[in-house]
């Protein structure tokens, strides 16, 4: 996993506000150890329950983070390919909730 503990951390404390996240997986470049220095973070978020304004409330608290990488994020829960879904299913890597808290 090629993400800084900082910006681990960062992240964490954020998904820590919305108790309806069940859990947040790391995809993409950055789960695979293939990531660039520029490479953006891939995010999903599983949260069913999420209305659509914790979403913009998720969403703009990410993006004022002091993370300086492009954040992409996706609901797992609404994606319609099944494809993707595959993907981040294998290739994923939970980040929250913190295996070490």
């Amino acid at each position: 996993m090629q993400v800084r503990e900082d910006d681990l951390k960062v992240l964490q404390d954020i998904f820590s506000r919305f108790p309806t996240i069940q859990r947040v997986l790391l995809f993409g470049s950055r789960a695979t150890g293939t990531a660039r220095r520029t490479s953006d973070i891939d995010l999903a978020i599983i949260a069913p329950d999420m209305s659509p304004a914790e979403w913009a409330d998720l969403c703009e608290q990410i993006e004022e983070s002091p993370i300086i990488y492009q954040i992409d994020m996706v609901r797992f829960d609404t994606l319609p390919q099944e494809l993707l879904k595959e993907r981040i299913i294998q290739e994923g890597v939970v980040i929250y909730p913190s295996c070490q808290g």
